[in-house]
Order: structure tokens, then sequence, then C-alpha cells
């Protein structure tokens, strides 16, 4: 086995063909990790303050391994750090090491891991964000990188998620989803209605999702011009492939709500949706919901990604979720006391707050 490094998108432009034979052959393979996502993301949303450090793993003229990985400079309180990041960021992406279902996975990442320490000099801890529980790298980890760091971790956030091929009926939340057939009805009744689900993405269709997203959202991501342009190739790229779609329900000639959905393997991203306020009191965002999950709980897909959140819609069709990581590594022998301390304080404030919170509480009762 041989490793690379690279520190340049040019460089990394020779290596798409290998990329991609690579990311087809993943155990758990997600869109996140496609040529087509990365290179739209680097061209786009790669701001000027990181660096490239893409780590492959060579083996008989073949890539077997990778780590999609960045050097970022970024502010702690009153410190600057240098943190090693994975490069996709802000984008509802899971992030991994990602390791050829054939190879032994410790093995693999005990290569990346050795370069990653033989270049411990350029930056201050390695930060893998949005690493999933599911992902079969994942638990090894800890393991890989042996007794020269001190690893830190907690739970970010969650994705709920259904696996069609353990699913069924029966778990469905049908008061709920009854409750949102009989505002369909309703709509219908009242007014011209018209739903489209899973068809090619229009611009008409598009440029509506976005003003009703950015009327929504006062901080909205299409309020970015670079992140706009990465939207429009990333969709380009996946129209090509036949993964990119869009759901929409017309109101009286006009779309009330919308939903970006994307396609990779046999899984479906419910990606972006936004609806009108106007028809607000219809619930046309999760009218379309219902009938986004109708089609394709019966399309012959194995998975759907109801996308990072805990919104209470997203458990009436899901009961199972994905735990999204922060994996903070920090060298033993590094002498950054003041960093392992903060992340150390990070990573319990939670648990530190709820301990004061009950002493509190305990004071007032006892006066």
């Amino acid at each position: 086995m041989k490793t690379v490094v690279i520190r340049c998108l040019e460089e990394l432009c020779r290596w798409e063909r290998p990329w991609k034979e690579l990311t087809e052959n993943l155990e758990y393979p997600e869109i996140f990790s496609t040529w087509e996502w990365l290179q739209s993301y680097v061209s786009h949303m790669f701001s000027p303050n990181r660096q490239l450090f893409v780590v492959l793993v060579i083996d008989q003229d073949r890539c077997i391994a990778a780590a999609p990985m960045c050097i970022v400079q970024q502010p702690i309180k009153w410190m600057r750090i240098r943190s090693l990041q994975f490069i996709l960021s802000g984008t509802g992406e899971t992030n991994s090491f990602y390791i050829h279902k054939y190879v032994h996975y410790m093995k693999a990442l005990k290569e990346i891991f050795n370069v990653l320490h033989a270049h411990r000099q350029e930056w201050d801890c390695i930060d893998l964000h949005n690493i999933h529980s599911l992902d079969p790298v994942t638990g090894l980890i800890g393991q890989a990188c042996g007794s020269d760091y001190d690893v830190f971790s907690h739970s970010r956030s969650i994705t709920p998620y259904v696996n069609l091929e353990r699913f069924h009926q029966g778990k469905l939340a049908r008061s709920r989803i009854k409750a949102i057939e009989r505002k369909e009805r309703k709509l219908r009744n009242d007014l011209e209605t018209r739903l489209e689900i899973h068809v090619l993405i229009e611009e008409r269709t598009w440029e509506n999702l976005i003003d009703m997203h950015k009327e929504r959202w006062a901080q909205s991501l299409f309020g970015v011009q670079e992140t706009m342009r990465f939207y429009g190739d990333i969709i380009s790229k996946f129209h090509e492939l036949d993964g990119a779609h869009i759901s929409y329900i017309e109101i009286n000639g006009s779309v009330a709500s919308a939903m970006l959905t994307f396609s990779h393997k046999s899984k479906v991203y419910l990606y972006i949706t936004s609806f009108s306020q106007q028809y607000m009191e219809y619930g046309v965002g999760l009218i379309l919901l219902n009938k986004v999950m109708e089609h394709y709980l019966q399309s012959g897909i194995t998975e759907i990604d109801l996308m990072s959140g805990t919104q209470e819609y997203k458990f009436f069709w899901s009961d199972t979720v994905r735990v999204n990581n922060h994996i903070r590594m920090i060298e033993r022998q590094s002498g950054k006391t003041w960093l392992k301390a903060y992340t150390l304080l990070q990573v319990n404030k939670d648990h530190l707050k709820s301990l004061l919170f009950e002493k509190a509480q305990h004071r007032r009762v006892r006066r």
C-alpha cells in the first residue's frame, strides 16, 4: 500500500475516475461521497480560509480508501486554531472516511491515520463533523488512531429515516396521517389543486421553491450567491443521472409547496422543502410530504432519508434514527491543555447545565 496527499483542486481532479470507482463500492454509500457532490462543493463553496488535505490509500494502482479533508483556520473564544476537518460543510451532509467494502477497514484506517499523524504539526486538532452512527467505519476511529490522541465524542443531531427492507405499515402514526388526509380533502374542495410527485425540475418550480424558502427564513441558504451556484451545479449534474427531482402542490395556478429530492443508489433524500405562508391553514407542507412518502414507500427503493432534524412531523412516518456525531481528536503529547479542557467542557455542556439547574431547584425547595 502507498498513500497520496492532495493539496489543490487541480491535482484532485486527476483522481476523478479512481474516486468514482471507490465510492461506487462503499458498504454504506451516501450521495455526499460522490464525485459530483464533492466537485461542485469545492468549485463553489470552498472558502479561502481552507486548504485541501485529501489522503488517498492506493493498493496495486487501485484507490481503496480516501480521507476527504481540509485544514481550517477557526476561532475558539479568544484563540484561533487550525482544525483538520472533512471538506463538506453546510449542505446537510453526513461525512466519513471512504473505504472500499472489500478492504479490511482497520488496516485502511491505520494507513490514513499514519499520514495524519506524520503531518500533525500542521494542525491543532482533528474535527470529524457529522459522522453518523450507522457507518461501519465510525466505531473503529478511536481504535485506529491508537494511543497518540485523546478522543472526545458527542452527538450533535439525529436523522430520522425509513428502512424499507424492515418497514411495516403498522409503524405509521395513522391518526396523524389521517388528519393530514382530511386537510387534503378540504384543500381540494375549497381550491383548484394539482399535485406533481417526483418530476423533473423546471426553472419555474425551482424558482418558486427558492422564493418560498427566502420568504419563510430570514437566513435562507438561498440568500448566498455561492450556495445558489452550488445547487444549480449539483442539480444539473444529478439531472443527468436521473437523481434530482421535485414534487409540488399547485393552487389556482401557483406553486404553494415544493420539495427537492435527490436519489443515489437505492436511497432517496427528502432534501429541501418549502411552502407558501398564504396556505398555511391547509397544511400544504404536510400534505405534500404525505404524498411524497406514499410515492417513495411504494417505489422499490430501500431507504428514505428525512434529513437531520427533530421536527415532530418526521416521526409520523419514521421511528428509526441515525445519530450524527462530532469527534474531536487532540494529540496527547501536544501540550494543548487549554484546548482539551475547552473541548471537555463543550462535550459535557448540556449535562453540566442540567446539574446546575437541579442544584438551583434544590436550593429553592430548601428555602
